[in-house]
């Protein structure tokens, strides 16, 4: 049975990991790679990608396999990416925020502002959007879709994932923290 979240789930986690976000960059001048869970039960779990040594196709595959383990409803996933603008030539640095489940997504993007020694100094919200076709959108197809892992992948990603948790945050959004 597939159990999706609700928008307003959804919401929230888009606006908590958008806040978050904004605080790293300003407490901490960096914006990390990362992903979060949340199963149907209310447990988290917040886990930095940074130092993940994988291909880019293989980490996506990856994350799948640890949304499915953990019974993921909905999840949240930050990354930083480049874009260029073919009518001025130049490109820009911006963080992309992505809240999905299986039928929704809400996605935000943000350009990143550097001071001379490549700190984060700010976040300029350059818009965002959401829609109930989660597969066609880069980042936000995590929980969308059907697919399969081989039982090398299976064992290489549980592997990956086991020896991950130690370094990863789990919570439980239902108490009083």
């Amino acid at each position: 049975m597939e159990i999706t979240a609700s928008r307003e789930l959804l919401f929230d986690l888009f606006e908590e990991y958008s806040e978050w976000y904004m605080s790293l960059a300003e407490d901490y001048g960096s914006l990390p790679r990362s992903i979060s869970g949340i199963g149907n039960n209310g447990r988290q779990f917040i886990y930095f990608l940074d130092d993940l040594e994988l291909h880019h196709m293989v980490r996506n595959k990856f994350m799948r396999f640890v949304l499915e383990d953990f019974s993921a409803i909905a999840y949240a996933y930050g990354s930083l990416d480049i874009r260029g603008d073919s009518e001025e030539g130049g490109v820009e640095e911006v963080l992309d925020i992505v809240a999905a489940d299986t039928e929704h997504y809400i996605s935000g993007s943000w350009r990143v502002i550097r001071d001379g020694e490549s700190r984060v100094t700010g976040l300029e919200h350059v818009g965002t959007r959401d829609g109930d076709d989660p597969d066609k959108h880069s980042g936000s197809w995590f929980l969308s879709g059907s697919f399969r892992f081989t039982d090398v992948e299976k064992a290489r990603f549980s592997a990956l994932w086991h020896e991950a948790k130690p370094g990863v945050v789990f919570k439980d959004r239902n108490s009083n923290e």
